[in-house]
């Protein structure tokens, strides 16, 4: 699953920041770590993540692309590089991120959304 990144530009310390956060919130099942954050950006995965929440790993996706920190392209690119599956294990594709990202913005269902927001923002800012 080798291919076009997500135009992401990450050190270390975004890395842990960003598996930080993910784990935090229980994104992905297993947990992830800075490594397994590398590779989902730069579509390195060896298989892809299990998401649990598809809704706010989309909002979190989404803020990302709004703070140009990643590709507006995002559900495309994870779609193509087959980056998530749900946890029955099927692929999830555009369509269902897309419709996911507009239930978390639209709808407001996201709790904790300023927590995530200010999380994000210290990301960007770390060098």
């Amino acid at each position: 699953m080798i291919g076009k990144g997500f135009s992401i530009s990450l050190n270390g310390k975004q890395r842990n920041a960003l598996a930080e956060l993910f784990n935090e919130f229980r994104i992905f099942q297993p947990e992830v770590d800075a490594m397994a954050v590398a590779d989902l950006f730069y579509c390195r995965l060896q298989k892809p993540l299990i998401v649990r929440n598809a809704r706010l790993l989309c909002y979190i996706m989404d803020y990302m692309s709004q703070q140009l920190m990643i590709a507006n392209i995002w559900q495309t690119i994870a779609e193509e590089n087959r980056c998530f599956v749900s946890v029955k294990g099927k692929p999830i594709t555009r369509n269902i991120l897309s419709s996911a990202k507009y239930c978390a913005v639209k709808f407001d269902t996201i709790q904790n959304k300023d927590i995530i927001r200010q999380y994000i923002d210290i990301v960007k800012g770390l060098h």
